[in-house]
């Protein structure tokens, strides 16, 4: 399905006319051009082709800029229509888009789908058990829930979900916190036990020297050497 109502790239006022000679067919139309069904209620053929309008007279504007700018909100309009299947019998002609004062209209019709369409997404986020109405419903206000009473409700659910999401966003840093701490700490007993094997290797392997080494600071000792002495023994044999 094309997700377009009108066509920019070709004239917009040709598919204005194409439009308004289908719609004058039809019920709408026939209410549109004559009121409420009645005395004045006429035959189709008493309503105007598009080309038999005066321009003064056609029910649509005229005016370049006017019919590019409602083209936009017409394709805006659409989209959301096609994007939550709305009734197709609830969508407007294309040749309506162009009314003078209509762009209201339409802008309150986005706005409404909009919401509509905020609150199905919510359902799915929620997972709302309960079935909605639909949004064709909820549109034409058919519903045994209204669009209002349903963003009420949601707005406690919102809270809530919100509330119950940072209890389990803290759970899980707490629980990261936790895991973080059991590393570092299996880390540090590792390398305190490196270290302690590094320390016993050099004992071991220095063993033989510090034996030669106690033996000669005894004899030093015992000729009446000073620790001074030593140190300056050896500072002079590094040098």
């Amino acid at each position: 399905m094309a997700t377009t109502l009108i066509d920019t790239r070709k004239p917009i006022m040709e598919q204005i006319h194409a439009s308004w000679n289908e719609y004058r067919r039809t019920e709408e139309g026939m209410l549109f051009m004559f009121g409420s069904v009645g005395s004045n209620y006429n035959d189709y053929h008493n309503i105007p082709l598009a080309k038999d309008f005066a321009k003064d007279d056609a029910p649509w504007s005229t005016k370049q800029s006017v019919l590019e700018r409602n083209a936009v909100h017409a394709n805006k309009l659409i989209r959301l229509y096609i994007s939550l299947n709305i009734d197709v019998e609830r969508r407007i002609p294309i040749c309506l888009f162009f009314e003078t004062g209509v762009v209201s209209e339409i802008k309150e019709q986005i706005k409404l789908l909009k919401r509509i369409q905020k609150v199905l997404k919510l359902e799915q986020e929620l997972e709302v058990h309960e079935p909605l109405p639909s949004a064709t419903s909820l549109f034409t206000h058919t519903g045994n829930l209204s669009l209002d009473e349903i963003e009420d409700d949601f707005k406690v659910n919102v809270k809530e979900a919100k509330k119950m999401e940072k209890i389990k966003e803290q759970k899980k840093r707490n629980a990261a916190l936790k895991r973080a701490k059991k590393r570092q700490a299996r880390k540090d007993s590792e390398k305190r036990k490196r270290e302690e094997k590094k320390v016993v290797a050099w004992i071991e392997a220095t063993k033989h020297s510090k034996r030669d080494m106690l033996k000669m600071w005894k004899v030093m000792e015992r000729d009446g050497y000073t620790i001074r002495d030593v140190i300056e023994e050896l500072e002079r044999q590094l040098d």
